[in-house]
């Protein structure tokens, strides 16, 4: 019975650790010298998160760059 018991206790902990799972969206957009990163997440409960970056750049290529180390980082931190 005890072992029962813990068995579906793991299950409930895994139940949670998967509930908060997100998917994210990367938009990178290249203006006239103005490089504009928006990342959109997705949560597991239907609600979204839009987090907005803007500032100035030389090339598309140093946006397209920065944009990559900014999603990298924004990852990180969760």
């Amino acid at each position: 019975m005890r072992k029962l018991i813990f068995a579906l206790a793991f299950m409930l902990m895994g139940t949670f650790a998967f509930a908060n799972s997100s998917t994210k969206d990367l938009k990178v957009v290249e203006y006239f010298g103005t490089c504009t990163v928006r990342i959109t997440e997705y949560n597991g409960d239907g609600t979204t998160n839009t987090y907005t970056y803007q500032f100035e750049t030389s090339t598309e290529q140093d946006c397209a760059n920065a944009a990559l180390a900014i999603y990298q980082a924004h990852v990180n931190k969760q």
